[in-house]
């Protein structure tokens, strides 16, 4: 007789034959047996393909979907569109999770009847290991109004002020399936696609329980994980267009009007935009010093800054970057990208700050 799993997750998968194999063993070995492993082999060149299918011949509870790469986005909806446990999580193939991890989420949500359930998660990172997710309240039961101000505003661009180390992440996000169906997957976006994610299944939620316990490992030592490249981004301002269009899209969930949130998201926004042009004084950037300098005026929806400029937070930023603002509001945009190309060196010794 075959029984049905509690729990399904999903793993996308590209190119991530060193790191696999841990992350399919943590999963094998979880102390809640019901489980499904969901391996979406997203158009891999390597091995990673073949490592799936490995596994998959010695474990009947893993089943592999080989599919044409379509990005990190359609592979989760392929996982959740072949997931029959009640409950699903997301996993990143460079991560690994704790042998209790399913088990205990698992019963909490059953336990507390929660559509969500939030944990915290150990970094790995070569400065060390450092814990980092937990929300600054108390492990136990919670609506979505009780979690506005510590997590579902910092989704919206999180604030040196705020006490959360990161937001949005799925792999610490445990989902009652039923709140996922249906949802927006964006094929375009690969970059915070796991926040818009968490934002429709928030706005649909009616209970939320988190766990103190980091019960997740996430692994910032892979040299091929997807935070940690330090290449030319193609396309990194449009995917945060995206972004904020999809932020604005759901805010009517949370919010019943713009100055609860456009702060954050403004201020977000500009930031961002310092990104995008850093990003196009990169050394990897194929169209070069004056290439960059002409995607940097081509870049598009920069109407949503100058909109909604009266929302920035300057506490936000450091003089050098007020001054920057005043330049981006006057267009003039080269001076802002002679900037970076000095500071940065054409990105050769740049490196990003990062709460995570």
């Amino acid at each position: 007789m075959v029984t049905k799993p509690l729990v399904s997750v999903v793993v996308a998968v590209y190119n991530m034959q060193d790191t696999l194999d841990k992350c399919i063993q943590s999963l094998i070995c979880q102390t809640l047996k019901q489980i499904e492993i969901i391996l979406v082999d997203d158009g891999s060149i390597d091995s990673s393909g073949k490592i799936c299918d490995k596994y998959a011949s010695k474990d009947t509870r893993i089943r592999v979907i080989h599919q044409k790469n379509s990005g990190l986005p359609m592979s989760r909806l392929a996982g959740l569109n072949e997931a029959s446990g009640e409950f699903l999580n997301y996993i990143d193939a460079d991560d690994w999770c704790e042998p209790n991890m399913m088990e205990l989420l698992y019963n909490a949500a059953s336990k507390n009847n929660a559509d969500i359930v939030f944990c915290s998660a150990y970094r790995h990172r070569n400065d060390g290991i450092a814990r980092i997710c937990n929300l600054p309240i108390d492990e136990g039961l919670y609506t979505k109004n009780d979690i506005h101000d510590c997590y579902i505003l910092p989704l919206y661009g999180d604030l040196k002020t705020d006490n959360l180390i990161t937001t949005g992440y799925v792999w610490c996000s445990f989902f009652r399936k039923s709140i996922l169906r249906n949802i927006k997957f964006y094929k375009d976006i690969c970059m915070h696609e796991d926040e818009i994610i968490v934002i429709q299944a928030l706005s649909r939620a009616k209970s939320i329980y988190v766990i103190a316990d980091p019960l997740y490992n996430y692994n910032r030592l892979a040299p091929n994980s997807l935070s940690k490249r330090t290449i030319y981004w193609e396309n990194y301002w449009e995917n945060i267009i995206d972004v904020y269009e999809a932020k604005r899209e759901f805010s009517c969930n949370f919010f019943t009007d713009d100055s609860e949130y456009m702060d954050r998201l403004t201020t977000y926004l500009y930031l961002k935009l310092f990104r995008s042009i850093r990003n196009e004084t990169h050394y990897t950037n194929p169209a070069g010093i004056w290439g960059g300098l002409k995607n940097v005026y081509k870049l598009k929806s920069k109407k949503y800054l100058f909109k909604n400029k009266k929302y920035i937070v300057k506490s936000e930023f450091s003089p050098v970057e007020r001054s920057l603002i005043r330049l981006t509001n006057c267009r003039l945009y080269f001076l802002v990208y002679i900037y970076y190309l000095i500071k940065c060196n054409r990105m050769r010794t740049y490196v990003e700050k990062t709460k995570n």
